[in-house]
């Protein structure tokens, strides 16, 4: 077994101390403050733990939560908090009224359209208990309408050209439309990475609908869609972001009904079972939740988890490891390489992936995302 986690977690090299107590008290939440109080207790540099909050954006859910029960914070980390909490409001708030107007727009043209993440995750999961970080919209439409969903949305200032779109019909699973603010990113399937492509008719089939705090019917995925698509994101990005782990803790404790033999042949059948696992596994290590999946899975499956585990931790080893040397650089290079690979679920798409990225490297290249 790897150890828990690298030096610090992933991605992130602000301060190994306040890493991991940051993990420790999105561990105890939402449920036990009597231990975030604890652990309040042993805090030394709340700069350097807010700063670590910030980065995983996880500050407003939090530093809400430790001032609520009194923990003594200092005023400069109560005044640097408010600060971040007042900018952070504004922008939730230019996205929730942005997301409405796109949802209009799709609404008149005819086209179903499901809000992924964003704010709307966060009302639903999150609450009154804070914002949650969103730096764009998602929406999902089916593949068929892409194009009159662009025409759609065309008068709210979202525009893409032709080559654009065309490299990402060849290579992505959405469409980055950033010439109107907040940008968004109109998904015509769901996912695609890992050798796979998760196409969005079963997706928006499935969708169910949910009612916001403003009296708006909007829908929203499957619970274990959304589960499932949360879990191959946060793959997709290396769980650089500790709340793409604490999203999904909030999901089980909002879903404690979740079909987990669906959720398991889904993950089967559209061949996301590896990276599934893996950040069931993570959530494991890092947040002590535990998920009925990781006791359904083979043996085998079982032993490929701890390959997983022990290749994603050299990869963060040697991140956080200077790397000013060619050696230490493709030391990295390497690990990180043999880590995306592993969440393949097939040894084909590994093969592939391996070679490919082989390839562009030597090519001067990046692989387009539907490689990767």
């Amino acid at each position: 077994m790897p150890t828990r986690y690298p030096d610090i977690m992933p991605h992130r090299d602000n301060g190994v101390v306040a890493e991991r107590q940051l993990e420790r008290f999105m561990a105890c939440l939402p449920e036990d403050e009597a231990a975030l109080a604890a652990g309040a207790a042993e805090v030394e540099d709340w700069s350097a733990l807010l700063r670590s909050a910030v980065d995983h954006g996880l500050e407003d859910y939090l530093f809400r939560r430790l001032i609520r029960i009194g923990a003594g914070l200092p005023d400069a980390t109560v005044a640097r908090f408010r600060q971040i909490q007042s900018r952070k409001a504004a922008w939730t708030l230019h996205l929730i009224a942005q997301l409405d107007r796109i949802l209009d727009a799709l609404a008149a043209a005819d086209i179903p359209a499901v809000a992924l993440k964003g704010p709307l995750l966060g009302e639903r999961l999150y609450g009154a208990d804070g914002f949650r970080s969103s730096s764009d919209l998602d929406v999902l439409v089916a593949y068929a309408q892409l194009r009159p969903a662009l025409a759609a949305l065309a008068p709210l200032g979202y525009r893409a050209d032709e080559i654009a779109l065309a490299r990402a019909l060849a290579g992505d699973h959405n469409v980055a439309l950033d010439s109107a603010s907040p940008p968004l990113e109109l998904h015509f399937h769901l996912f695609r990475r890992f050798g796979v492509t998760l196409r969005s008719d079963d997706f928006l089939a499935r969708a169910a609908p949910y009612q916001t705090r403003r009296g708006r019917l909007v829908q929203t995925l499957a619970p274990e869609d959304e589960f499932l698509f949360l879990c191959v994101h946060a793959a997709a990005h290396s769980f650089a972001r500790l709340a793409w782990l604490f999203d999904l803790k909030l999901l089980l404790g909002k879903q404690p009904a979740l079909d987990w033999d669906a959720l398991l042949q889904r993950a089967r059948d559209w061949r996301v079972l590896t990276s599934v696992a893996f950040a069931c596994a993570l959530l494991r290590q890092r947040l002590g939740v535990e998920t009925p999946l990781l006791a359904r899975l083979t043996g085998r499956q079982r032993q490929w988890l701890g390959v997983n585990e022990r290749l994603f931790d050299q990869a963060m080893r040697r991140y956080n490891r200077p790397r000013n040397s060619f050696g230490a650089k493709l030391g990295f290079f390497l690990a990180s390489q043999l880590y995306q690979s592993s969440l393949h679920d097939r040894w084909r798409s590994r093969a592939r992936f391996l070679g490919l990225t082989a390839l562009r490297t030597l090519q001067g290249r990046s692989l387009p995302p539907g490689d990767a």
